[in-house]
């Protein structure tokens, strides 16, 4: 199953469903620009706010460039979380969408 996304159809999942949308960067990255509704769980902490997340809802992860999101991506799915990383981040996101 193909868990990495292009930025029109991560666009697209988060318009058709009850999509969990985290920003792994870090605080500061979060506070300059990020993607409305998104919460930020640095990648550092990912793994101390599992019992906080819904593993039961798509969780669709987003950073800078995609990297750091593949890293939360193997943490979650080994939590039995259903994960998607967007590719490119939020780079590709303002380059195509906007922001």
């Amino acid at each position: 199953m193909e868990t990495e996304l292009n930025v029109i159809d991560a666009r697209d999942m988060l318009k058709a469903e009850n999509i969990q949308l985290i920003d792994v960067r870090s605080e500061e990255q979060f506070q300059i620009k990020s993607l409305p509704n998104s919460i930020n769980i640095p990648l550092s902490k990912i793994s101390q706010e599992i019992p906080n997340l819904d593993a039961k809802r798509t969780t669709l992860l987003i950073c800078n460039d995609g990297s750091l999101s593949i890293q939360a991506s193997k943490l979650l799915e080994a939590c039995k979380f259903r994960v998607y990383t967007v590719r490119g981040g939020i780079i590709d996101w303002e380059q195509i969408i906007g922001l």
